[in-house]
């Protein structure tokens, strides 16, 4: 039975996302990342969406709002809109997204331009103000 990734690429999560989670691979590009991302909300996996945000950004309590959001949602789909920059020879990249939850009980949308930076040759989510 094929299982395919949340984050929508169309591959299997084992395929795609998974070895991201394990930290056995690193994403490439910004956009990768974001699907990555996007999976962990949807595995509710704390550590690789805390490890995975700019230290610069990153919430001194993230990783108790985390704790305490992730059980709330359930997340349904993910839609990438567009990709700027964000290669994996660039340092800084935006990716424009739509995503769909339940939350509460109810249905909602989210839409964000998102914007990605390096550390370390490694892409980490900044902020939602793209």
């Amino acid at each position: 039975m094929r299982s395919d990734c949340p984050c929508g690429s169309g591959d299997t999560y084992n395929d795609c996302c998974r070895s991201y989670h394990l930290g056995k691979a690193q994403p490439k590009t910004a956009e990768l990342l974001m699907r990555a991302r996007y999976t962990a909300y949807f595995f509710r996996l704390p550590d690789y969406l805390f490890g995975t945000t700019h230290p610069d950004t990153r919430a001194k309590d993230l990783r108790k709002q985390l704790d305490a959001y992730l059980p709330t949602v359930m997340w349904r789909s993910l839609n990438i809109i567009s990709s700027s920059k964000g290669t994996a020879e660039e340092k800084k990249g935006k990716v424009e997204f739509t995503a769909q939850c339940h939350e509460d009980g109810e249905l909602k949308d989210l839409y964000e331009h998102a914007r990605f930076r390096k550390i370390k040759g490694n892409w980490k989510y900044l902020d939602g103000r793209g």
